[in-house]
């Protein structure tokens, strides 16, 4: 027999205890306590709060790294909500599938899912749920190299963040933002949205998130000249992360310091700090950061005049770009090597 609305006693107090749990990163805890949430709801038969229960669930099991699980719950929960008509909870499992599809890299899967949540969120007037579908679409959209279509779909993120007065969102958006439009390389638009993303997290004293944000201004930049303002830009990001963590923003500040000296012309200094980012993404297993150091360290060999160890540090850039799913900044680096195999091309 199918479940049926009922008026249900409120689970309000249970599902903040299970939030508190997922928010100090409890995992097991947190799933247990929105298992026991399921499990009421039933009895209850309140079917509002037996989908949110398994989309908690689900949502604790991925960060715990129990995808299969997490996948099997979260596509329960689509189930039972679009069956019972609750499509703004149908579109929120869906979103949850989504993302863990996108943890187990498989952006295809992913991209289609986050697509349809954004297609059932601006039908349900879900504006949060637009923001995140929004934003997470323009993320893989980045990662193809459809810098255009993300562009649009992070203002459509920035919209719905303001209107729900989702500050750390629109924060996210704006910094992505940011960093498209510098791959789109109009970085004077970049600086702008990269700006208002530094003075929201500045607000918000993020921390965390002004490392980020004033490591990515300092990408846009360097492309348009600015090297004193961008070395600012460096020394704040450095000085705003916390302790030891953040190591994925270390390396990139790293890198945009070897960036910089090679722009400076101190070559050997620009492939010091690069062979030292590189040492500092091999050390936390990060690929794309690694790749990324790879294709600036094959830059300033160019620049160098060592053609073969440009070749060979861009050859492993593109490979890892492409194992990563990064078809965009694949492109780019291949782009580059086919110059490079072009008897004809200049040798930078």
């Amino acid at each position: 027999m199918p479940l049926q609305m009922a008026d249900a006693p409120p689970l309000q107090s249970q599902f903040d205890r299970a939030a508190q749990l997922e928010a100090s990163a409890d995992w097991d805890s947190a799933a247990f306590a929105y298992a026991d949430i399921y499990r009421t709801a039933l009895q209850l038969r309140s079917v509002s709060d037996a989908v949110i229960a398994l989309r908690g669930q689900a949502r604790a099991y991925r960060q715990a790294g129990v995808v299969e699980l997490a996948a099997e719950l979260s596509e329960l929960s689509y189930e039972i909500a679009l069956r019972t008509g609750h499509t703004r909870d149908a579109a929120r499992a869906l979103n949850t599938t989504a993302t863990i599809l996108h943890v187990q890299q498989d952006l295809a899967g992913a991209a289609l899912l986050y697509s349809k949540t954004l297609e059932l969120a601006r039908d349900v007037g879900d504006d949060e749920l637009v923001a995140l579908a929004a934003q997470n679409s323009g993320i893989i959209r980045n990662m193809e190299g459809d810098f255009e279509r993300a562009r649009e779909l992070y203002l459509e993120s920035i919209a719905a963040a303001l209107r729900t007065g989702d500050a750390r969102g629109a924060l996210l958006a704006y910094m992505h933002l940011g960093m498209a439009c510098t791959d789109l390389d109009t970085c004077m638009e970049a600086n702008l949205y990269l700006e208002r993303a530094l003075e929201i997290a500045v607000h918000r004293g993020d921390r965390v998130l002004i490392a980020s944000v004033q490591t990515n201004r300092a990408r846009s930049l360097l492309e348009i000249g600015e090297l004193d303002n961008a070395e600012q830009a460096l020394d704040a990001a450095e000085a705003s992360i916390p302790g030891d963590g953040n190591p994925g923003t270390r390396c990139h500040i790293i890198r945009r310091r070897a960036a910089l000296a090679r722009v400076r012309g101190d070559l050997d200094e620009a492939e010091r700090l690069a062979v030292m980012a590189l040492d500092a993404a091999d050390k936390e297993q990060l690929v794309l950061e690694r790749a990324d150091v790879l294709e600036e360290l094959g830059t300033i060999r160019l620049t160098q005049g060592r053609r073969p160890l440009a070749l060979a540090a861009l050859k492993e850039s593109y490979s890892l770009f492409v194992a990563a799913n990064a078809r965009g900044y694949a492109t780019r680096v291949e782009k580059r090597l086919d110059e490079l195999m072009d008897p004809v091309s200049p040798a930078i």
